[in-house]
């Protein structure tokens, strides 16, 4: 199982390498929610 934080640092340096941005892992603003994260199960 992986949390939201792990998944972008597992992909982040990647995408520094081979885009022309920055990624960065934060809140949506006004998204309506009171935080929280997502989870990746992994199904077999």
């Amino acid at each position: 199982m992986l949390d939201g934080t792990q998944l972008f640092e597992h992909v982040r340096h990647k995408v520094v390498l081979n885009a022309n941005q920055t990624p960065e892992y934060s809140d949506i603003r006004m998204a309506g929610h009171e935080g929280g994260d997502f989870l990746f199960v992994r199904k077999d």
